[in-house]
């Protein structure tokens, strides 16, 4: 049976060994998948940042409580409405 550490050591070293595949046959085949491969790095690399950069926002957001505006503006979810006139 394989122990959680084996399991997580091997899945770490194969990660490894597939950056040095990508790298060493992939992007440097020739000049137009390195820029493909590159482009593609970039794109993927922006949208986690941007996700975790709003999932980060949304959580502090969550934890302080939101901008402190009880009167039930732009930060009111969860909140009461405001009564009517």
């Amino acid at each position: 049976m394989v122990t959680l550490v084996d399991f997580l050591a091997r899945l770490i070293g194969s990660v490894f060994e597939l950056v040095v595949i990508f790298i060493t046959q992939v992007a440097l085949s020739d000049p137009l998948s390195f820029v493909s491969f590159a482009v593609g790095g970039a794109l993927t690399t922006f949208s986690i940042v941007a996700l975790g950069y709003l999932a980060f926002g949304a959580l502090v957001d969550a934890v302080a409580g939101g901008s402190g505006d009880t009167s039930g503006g732009d930060g009111a979810i969860g909140r009461a409405p405001p009564p009517r006139e």
